[in-house]
């Protein structure tokens, strides 16, 4: 499905399935990735709670794969408007933290169409692990949106990859469903794949 190398955030291959099921959310990526968005400084904004509904109907609305189950939810406000979002998993201890210390997963990150937030996916990490007191957050960059330079930038660190992820496309339908090492209808269906994910660790740079 994508594949090459991933140089820069602004490059961008986009799986023709994806161009007929979800243009909608493909057009506001493509203006993102031109720098056509209005710019928000994060500074500017507000972070508050938001209930696990809000996060739904906004994660629904603006990021390209939906809503998900998550435990935090948290916004970042303009002038009243929600503008942005980021979802969160609750603690799990891992070896690799001291005693006592949880890692959390940053789930989900988006912002409202046309938006773009500079800053502000720092300070919704700041703010967290700071009233989390976190071991580190982790998340997954998929690699066919972003070669997770931005989430450097944010304060995050390249961990490892992931391998690319199969999956089956109905020819008609374009419904994506996950491969599972079947036989399969090619009359039906065609393989494809993704580029796979680059994980990534936040630790705030005065405590890493």
């Amino acid at each position: 499905m994508f594949v090459g190398e991933y140089e820069s955030d602004n490059k961008l291959t986009i799986p023709i399935d994806y161009v007929v099921t979800q243009h909608k959310k493909i057009i506001p990526i493509i203006l993102s990735k031109l720098n056509l968005n209005t710019t928000v400084f994060a500074r500017n904004c507000s972070i508050e709670k938001i209930s696990k509904q809000t996060a739904e109907v906004f994660f629904k609305e603006y990021h390209f794969f939906g809503s998900t189950t998550s435990a935090y939810n948290y916004g970042l406000f303009y002038k009243g408007e929600l503008i942005g979002a980021a979802s969160f998993s609750k603690g799990r201890k891992m070896n690799r933290l001291p005693e006592g210390k949880q890692s959390f997963e940053l789930i989900r990150f988006c912002c409202k169409s046309g938006i773009t937030i500079t800053g502000g996916l720092s300070k919704l990490m700041k703010h967290f692990f700071t009233e989390k007191s976190a071991g580190d957050i982790m998340t997954y960059v998929d690699k066919q949106f972003s070669n997770g330079d931005s989430f450097v930038k944010a304060g995050f660190k390249k961990h490892s990859e992931t391998p690319p992820l199969f999956f089956l496309v109905n020819k008609k339908t374009f419904e994506r469903i996950a491969f599972t090492n079947e036989s399969f209808d090619e009359k039906l269906f065609y393989k494809t794949q993704n580029a796979g994910n680059v994980k990534m660790i936040y630790v705030p740079k005065h405590i890493a």
